[in-house]
């Protein structure tokens, strides 16, 4: 088995628990911002407040976790060494009255990914990824082609469909995020206490589509569903509260958003893509004599 084989295989047993990591890293680092920002005035809670943490909470994360895939194993310490900070941040911030569920959310999070990632499954998944990366790496003969999971024609179809499957992920998450920041500002903007179910909602939102992702990139087609419940459940709360917006360029994005999602997975070439992944899970089960 070549190299990138042994790598896809050993993300296809443990993209549960890095999923599980990456959700838990990211609810750690927002929360703690909504925590240090509700410190110092609790009433300035706000949807920009969200989304500020949205955007200084996801970008970290995603890089440790994706560095690490790619065989930058001693990044795990990083990642460690973020949740540490986070908790002891936390526990710091307790005497000056933080907000109840956000706070405690930012205590709960970063112990768990604590515990997640000094388990018996996460040390087996890391103790594979510096085996892997430590392996020498055969040579390609001159004129082989070189062909992902040695699939033919695999390289060149995802050059070509792969940035359409992306877009549409990411897209599903901004949706998800546009659109409950929308409803906090319309209905709930008077109600503190909801900061932190509008994080939660959030979370799920980007739960649900990385496992759909994950389900898509396995070879079940069925997985696209799961992307299509968040981008319409996103496009049916931005309707809703369409009249009391944050501003006409919030309210116009966070509609854009989920209907350019349900154009992009109901697109031929979105078809393709997963199709074509369910072909290649059958020769891999047919090779493997199942």
């Amino acid at each position: 088995m070549n190299h990138q084989a042994e790598i896809n295989a050993c993300l296809r047993r443990n993209f549960p628990l890095l999923t599980l990591s990456w959700l838990l890293a990211v609810a750690s680092l927002m929360s703690l911002i909504l925590v240090i920002n509700g410190t110092h005035s609790p009433s300035v809670i706000s949807s920009s407040d969200i989304l500020n943490s949205l955007k200084s909470g996801v970008v970290i994360p995603t890089m440790l976790h994706l560095l690490l895939v790619w065989g930058s194993t001693r990044l795990i310490w990083w990642l460690v060494t973020l949740l540490v900070c986070c908790l002891l941040v936390t526990v710091g911030l307790y005497t000056q009255r933080p907000p109840g569920l956000i706070y405690y959310l930012a205590l709960f999070c970063p112990l768990v990914g604590l515990l997640v990632l000094n388990g018996r499954g996460y040390r087996r998944m890391y103790a594979r990824f510096v085996e892997i990366s430590k392996a020498p790496r055969a040579k390609r003969l001159p004129g082989e082609p070189v062909d992902v999971l040695r699939y033919p024609g695999m390289a060149a179809f995802l050059r070509r469909y792969v940035g359409r499957f992306c877009a549409a992920f990411f897209l599903a998450m901004a949706s998800i995020s546009l659109a409950v920041v929308q409803v906090e500002y319309a209905y709930f903007a008077q109600h503190l206490e909801n900061m932190g179910y509008v994080l939660i909602v959030m979370l799920l939102g980007a739960a649900v589509c990385s496992i759909g992702a994950g389900l898509i990139a396995n070879g079940f087609a069925w997985g696209v569903w799961c992307l299509v419940a968040v981008a319409a459940t996103s496009l049916l709360m931005a309707i809703a509260s369409l009249g009391a917006g944050i501003n006409l360029l919030f309210s116009v994005s966070s509609v854009a958003l989920p209907s350019v999602v349900l154009v992009l997975l109901n697109s031929h070439h979105h078809r393709q893509f997963c199709k074509r992944f369910a072909v290649v899970r059958r020769l891999r089960l047919r090779k493997a004599g199942r």
